[in-house]
């Protein structure tokens, strides 16, 4: 079990009476700070969970070495680790495809990330860490999308996804979160590799 210690949650979501948008919260789903706070708060959060620090998470993403220009960037920090570990891919694995799952779930639509243009980075960067772990393309599909599954019966438990909105709520109330921030909010939430 990938999670042991994020288990027996209950699902949670609200429709609107037309049942034409999903709300959580405060937020619409059309509002795209928003989304992107509950995209970018989903990679914290399972990183945290998964044992790493977050140094930083923000609404907006410059341009560098390794990304393009984005909505928002989350920063991990995983120590000191072996790289080509299977348990490792698999961290970073379902760390990357946690910030799609969780805005699929607070939108309440099931988009995939290969075929959902925001989210087709996260998808690719996903596919091209899993390729060790099942060269197959088939078997690499399966293998991803079986993760996300998993992901999403995580991030709709009452823990997990409180600790997504708490994060989001303070991420786009700031625009920015720091180390010291993040881990503030999650101590209380999630109980990790660091506790």
């Amino acid at each position: 079990m990938l999670f042991p210690k994020l288990t027996g949650f209950a699902r949670i979501g609200i429709r609107s009476s037309d049942n034409s948008q999903s709300i959580i919260g405060l937020y619409a789903v059309d509002d795209d700070e928003t989304l992107t706070a509950y995209h970018e708060a989903g990679h914290a959060v399972i990183a945290y969970a998964l044992g790493a620090t977050v140094d930083s998470l923000q609404l907006w993403g410059e341009a560098d070495q390794w990304l393009p220009e984005r909505f928002g960037d989350c920063r991990i920090n995983w120590g000191k680790v072996d790289p080509n570990s299977d348990w490792q891919r698999q961290r970073e694995i379902l760390t990357i495809l946690a910030g799609p799952v969780a805005e699929m779930v607070y939108r309440g639509e099931p988009y995939h990330p290969a075929h959902y243009g925001p989210w087709q980075d996260d998808w690719q960067r996903a596919w091209t860490t899993c390729q060790a772990l099942a060269p197959s393309p088939e078997r690499r599909t399966m293998l991803l999308e079986g993760m996300m599954r998993q992901l999403n019966a995580h991030v709709r438990s009452d823990r997990c996804w409180a600790a997504i909105a708490a994060l989001a709520d303070e991420l786009a109330a700031h625009e920015a979160l720091e180390r010291e921030q993040v881990a503030e909010i999650l101590r209380f939430w999630i109980h990790s590799a660091h506790s």
